[in-house]
């Protein structure tokens, strides 16, 4: 797998991407929110077709299409977010609002701390949560939330990361404590 902007004998890891429970939320949304009433409107022009005018299935139209680009705006901002693990550096890609992104870099040697949280029930029965990556800077730098097992996730990077550190200086971060 190659990507914009990658190094020399730099070798992709994994991703981390989203949980599909963020597809269904849209989804559930989205159906209480547009569908339903849609359904019931479409129900009450065809009971009583003659008092409705085309201006209102015209505006019925144009709300259904409404509901449909909100959909994909909602779906492509939690589609993009992504972190790309390398063997040399870590990508934050962050879809933060339609037509609004950001792209952040460290690299593996300058990484601290990796964090998976799960919290409520459903969260811990379905494996999801979210991941912080913190480097030698007070603010967590990478958080990406609704992420399939972030324990695992995070063990990963850690484990990639201090393959890097004992290449870089011949010591893991664990034996120098």
């Amino acid at each position: 797998m190659r990507f914009p902007g990658q190094h020399e004998g730099e070798r992709v890891q994994f991703l981390v991407r989203k949980h599909w429970i963020i597809d269904l939320k849209i989804a559930t949304m989205t159906l209480v929110l547009f569908v339903l009433p849609f359904m019931a409107l479409i129900s009450f022009v065809i009971a009583y077709w003659p008092k409705f005018s085309a201006l209102t299935i015209v505006g019925s139209l144009i709300g259904l299409l409404y509901a449909w680009l909100y959909i994909y705006i909602k779906w492509l901002n939690e589609e993009l977010d992504l972190i790309i693990v390398t063997n040399i550096r870590v990508i934050n890609l962050d879809q933060v609002k339609f037509m609004e992104r950001t792209v952040s870099e460290t690299n593996l040697t300058q990484i601290q701390d990796v964090k998976g949280i799960e919290r409520g029930v459903l969260s811990n029965i379905l494996n999801y949560g979210d991941l912080e990556i913190q480097t030698a800077a007070e603010k967590i730098v990478f958080k990406i939330h609704n992420i399939p097992y972030p324990f695992k996730t995070s063990r990963r990077i850690m484990k990639i990361r201090d393959e890097a550190l004992i290449k870089h200086n011949g010591k893991s971060w664990s034996t120098r404590l």
